[in-house]
């Protein structure tokens, strides 16, 4: 137990300054203000939904062995862990889309932010429809083992094994498999594309070696989100599915490891977003270092879809106490 509320509580702590940050970084840098930089947003708000009101209550009910929060965090905590992973794995399917028409349309018009926000109500109005029945269908049940205890269990119609075993099938391969295949065939196209063509625009060498720097840079990055998105809640997505379809019985120990691995998907993309994306990196240290920024960037570009040009060994590195080493580096046209 000591060890699960550890892992559990460094994930809370991790999870809330992690996207509390990303959220603050973005919205501070206007010049990261796109369509891209609205769904990076909406996977923190949704990571710091499922922080907050599922994290918590789960670790709670394992110290415990028992519910103790009442019969509507019953309802509530289980809608938040599916309406909140829904959302992660739709924003990143529109993500993908988003970069696959960039590359491979770019002379095309690019999705402006109101339709971004559109989609964004959209995603969160499918993700709450698909999680209402696992909401909906909750209630707390009291056993006797020498000690009164609540627990907070699935409670479908009958059949009820047949609803339940369908409905986590249905949710697995529509709301995880369909989407990361429509993910994965995106980002392959994309890459396809980036590697062996040259940029528009470019005329020299060194801006076209800038250009191919940034674009891989970028979808690196997208690329890692979705990789540990889909790692961290395979495990545990395979437990409900054999759960419900009866192949194996509940276990504790298995449910809340697979459960903690899951949750901790909320804590790596600001790792990430902050080894691959220059603006990020330097929006940190200008939170303990207020003097090193002067205005906008430092020594990082800021291509058109709001997403920084990659690393530099420029500028963006000085200290605190130091000056600009070196000029400013010059921006590539797109």
């Amino acid at each position: 137990k000591t060890l699960l509320i550890i892992a559990y509580s460094v994930i809370i702590i991790i999870s809330l300054f992690g996207n509390i940050v990303v959220c603050h970084v973005v919205i501070k840098n206007k010049k990261m203000h796109s369509v891209t930089s609205l769904f990076i947003i909406n996977l923190a708000v949704a990571d710091l939904m499922i922080t907050l009101l599922n994290t918590p209550f789960t670790l709670a009910r394992f110290v415990n062995s028992t519910w103790v929060f009442g019969k509507t965090m019953c309802h509530v905590s289980r809608f938040t862990q599916y309406c909140s992973v829904h959302v992660s794995v739709l924003t990143l399917v529109a993500i993908a889309l988003d970069r696959h028409q960039i590359v491979m349309h770019p002379m095309r018009q690019r999705i402006s932010m109101f339709r971004g926000m559109i989609g964004i109500v959209v995603i969160w109005v499918m993700a709450s429809c698909f999680s209402l029945p696992h909401a909906i269908y909750q209630k707390l049940l009291w056993f006797d083992f020498g000690k009164v205890r609540m627990v907070c269990l699935p409670s479908f119609p009958q059949p009820s094994d047949v609803f339940w075993k369908y409905l986590d099938l249905a949710t697995f391969f529509l709301l995880y498999l369909l989407p990361l295949s429509i993910i994965s065939i995106a980002y392959i196209i994309v890459a396809k594309k980036l590697w062996m063509r040259n940029a528009i625009g470019d005329v020299t060498l060194a801006q076209y070696v800038a250009h191919r720097q940034r674009k891989k840079m970028t979808l690196k990055m997208l690329m890692l989100v979705v990789a540990v998105f889909a790692i961290c809640w395979f495990p545990l997505n395979c437990y409900v599915i054999l759960v419900s379809s009866q192949a194996i019985n509940t276990n504790n120990a298995i449910y809340f490891t697979f459960h903690w691995f899951a949750m901790s998907s909320t804590c790596y993309n600001p790792f990430i977003y902050c080894w691959l994306n220059g603006s990020f990196r330097t929006e940190l240290k200008s939170l303990s270092c207020p003097d090193q920024v002067n205005s906008g960037i430092l020594g990082q570009g800021v291509a058109r879809d709001g997403l920084a040009r990659g690393r530099s060994s420029g500028p963006g590195r000085r200290s605190c106490r130091g000056k600009d080493p070196g000029g400013r580096i010059p921006r590539s046209r797109r």
